[in-house]
């Protein structure tokens, strides 16, 4: 099976794509968790890292700081979080105050 090539020609739109099969890679280390995979609206690679914070902050997972998050951890990331299209194109369109760098698509993983 092909990957289908990123659509760089797609205008941005902040568009909710629903709940997305699971297809995604998710690697863990002391730094955070990074989920990486296709925009289901753009088809361009993706990659989103949740860095681990510290005590008194809002970082993930502050109490595991310095240790790699467990698969407990990192399966919970991935059926509570909504990610967006992070292909680091700027699509004609996107407003220059966007916080991600994509398409504009966002979307949940199904259970």
């Amino acid at each position: 099976m092909s990957t289908p090539s990123h659509q760089q020609n797609l205008q941005y739109a902040q568009v909710d794509v629903g709940q997305v099969d699971d297809v995604f890679q998710v690697t863990a280390d002391t730094a955070g968790i990074t989920v990486t995979g296709v925009c289901p609206r753009c088809d361009g690679g993706t990659s989103t890292t949740f860095p681990l914070g510290i005590a008194g902050t809002k970082g993930l997972f502050p109490w595991s700081k310095g240790k790699v998050p467990s698969l407990a951890e990192q399966v919970a990331l991935k059926a509570t979080e909504t990610f967006f299209c992070e292909c680091g194109f700027a699509h004609s369109g996107q407003p220059e105050n966007t916080l991600f760098e994509g398409c504009g698509a966002q979307w949940k993983f199904k259970p």
